[in-house]
């Protein structure tokens, strides 16, 4: 729909539509409004001759909103988050898909999430996204940290657990500890 002439208003009417399955008071509301200005001069950067060309079919900004949901609601797998984005209104409305839009090819995705990950730009816009999140109380500080750590193994090069398309790293594994005892109850005895 990029480019046709008279898509920007179906574009917008499909989106107000979809708009109206988001309750106002959504933190998501928040956070995609962080997302629009960088993913603005984004698409621009993407767009421009002497960027690498990525799949037609794909949005970059698409993507990117895709990917900052991933890390923000921790999907595993590129396939779980494809059909998340499918099967839930709010997910479509976020990264902007119509109802009547093709569902992605699940290789596709991973080729351009691939790709993206890898700049600079991209991560430091994920980043903003993760951490407007974090304001609205959509992720702990925790969380956050551990965010911005599978990002930054993008930037470094070493990628260990993430590398694969679609594999984030699982949560280190917490020693089983023994809940702690409980002290007694002393039961008092009712006086006549």
């Amino acid at each position: 729909m990029r480019g046709v002439p008279g898509a920007r208003d179906a574009l917008s009417s499909r989106s107000t539509r979809l708009q109206g399955y988001v309750p106002i008071e959504h933190p998501l509301r928040r956070v995609r409004v962080v997302l629009d200005t960088p993913l603005g001069w984004l698409h621009d950067a993407l767009d421009s001759p002497g960027a690498p060309a990525l799949s037609g079919a794909l949005a970059p900004e698409q993507v990117v909103r895709a990917l900052l949901l991933q890390f923000l609601f921790a999907i595993r797998r590129d396939r779980q988050l494809i059909e998340q984005i499918w099967y839930s209104m709010l997910f479509r409305w976020f990264v902007g898909i119509h109802l009547d839009d093709p569902k992605w090819d699940l290789e596709a995705f991973a080729a351009v999430r691939q790709h993206l990950l890898t700049q600079d730009p991209i991560r430091d816009t994920l980043l903003s996204g993760l951490t407007e999140a974090h304001r609205v109380g959509l992720l702990t500080a925790e969380t956050l940290g551990a965010r911005r750590a599978e990002l930054n193994q993008f930037a470094s090069g070493v990628t260990v657990g993430v590398g694969q398309p679609g594999v984030l790293p699982a949560r280190p594994a917490q020693p089983m500890q023994a809940p702690a005892p409980r002290p007694a109850k002393s039961r008092a005895v009712p006086r006549p």
